[in-house]
């Protein structure tokens, strides 16, 4: 394959910047591997990227790959990477810059991570950067367990959907903001006690809570301070703007960073193939369908994630 399709974006805009362009094919270096990309993830961090909203905090260089991460299979390898894993299945984070919205890509070895043949490639697609983000923010930065309260906001959502589930598995009471459309839906997931935002205000109606998961920032996130108990923590992914309150109200806030992490990926693959926790995919869209899916996904209120197939 000396070219290949890759949904691209040249500048700054609407969904409507985005085009399908022919592009040189990667070639996998010393340590990397080629993946053919079979389904990509479809994640808010794109439209943000490609609508010019963090181009302040994250810079990029134009053209710009949409898409971070995917499913597909290993169909070359660079020097020191075993031919074995030529046709292995895996699912991915790609690195920063690399755009997983392409026929193909090449990545350092260690990020392709095996899939069992039990996880088709559409969940497998839907796992790593919702999956991680959950991990990042209750296993590594504010750790869950038994006896442990927390409070998932946009439980319905990709990232809060895997939150829901993961926190269940580690045997803590999980709470949850949804519409009241969604609470049947995210009970399901093993929340215990779903607040739907349209009916209700969270704040009013939960306390001394251990954990808050905030992937949204702004008011939801002033407001959360209040559910905490003393010494409790606000753990967030970087969403709408907010301000640290936590002196005033004698709690830690946390950023979760996230990051490629191959063996938090690798125990995520494992808990989806034991049918612990399951991506959850709302949305199947084809490769020229592109556009679509970062409308869909800017508009938000969906279920789950949305996949785009490739091949």
């Amino acid at each position: 394959m000396n070219d290949m399709k890759a949904i691209q974006f040249s500048r700054y805009g609407g969904p409507d910047v985005l085009t399908v362009n022919r592009v040189p094919s990667p070639t996998a270096r010393a340590g990397e591997v080629a993946v053919e990309v079979h389904v990509a993830s479809v994640n808010p961090i794109d439209w943000k990227l490609r609508s010019g909203l963090l181009q302040k905090v994250v810079p990029i260089e134009l053209p710009m790959t949409s898409g971070r991460d995917g499913a597909g299979v290993i169909c070359a390898v660079g020097d020191g990477v075993s031919t074995s894993r030529i046709g292995q299945r895996v699912c991915f984070i790609a690195s920063r810059g690399v755009g997983t919205w392409a026929e193909r890509i090449v990545l350092p070895g260690a990020l392709a991570v095996p899939i069992p043949d039990s996880l088709s490639m559409i969940d497998a697609a839907a796992l790593p950067l919702g999956g991680l983000s959950a991990w990042a923010a209750l296993v590594s930065s504010a750790p869950v367990g038994p006896g442990r309260k927390v409070l998932v906001h946009a439980g319905a959502g990709g990232v809060g959907s895997m939150a829901i589930q993961l926190a269940h598995h580690r045997g803590a009471y999980v709470a949850t903001t949804c519409s009241a459309a969604n609470i049947d839906f995210v009970k399901s997931l093993g929340a215990d006690q779903p607040i739907a935002y349209d009916e209700d205000d969270f704040s009013r109606t939960l306390s001394g809570f251990d954990i808050v998961f905030d992937t949204l920032g702004g008011e939801v996130h002033r407001k959360s301070y209040a559910v905490l108990r003393k010494g409790g923590t606000m753990v967030c992914l970087v969403a709408a703007p907010f301000e640290n309150q936590a002196e005033t109200y004698g709690v830690t806030v946390k950023i979760a960073q996230v990051l490629p992490d191959p063996e938090a990926l690798a125990r995520l693959v494992g808990l989806a193939a034991a049918d612990n926790v399951k991506p959850i995919v709302g949305k199947r869209l084809a490769f020229d369908e592109f556009a679509e899916a970062h409308r869909l996904s800017e508009y938000g209120h969906g279920r789950g994630k949305i996949v785009l197939t490739i091949r």
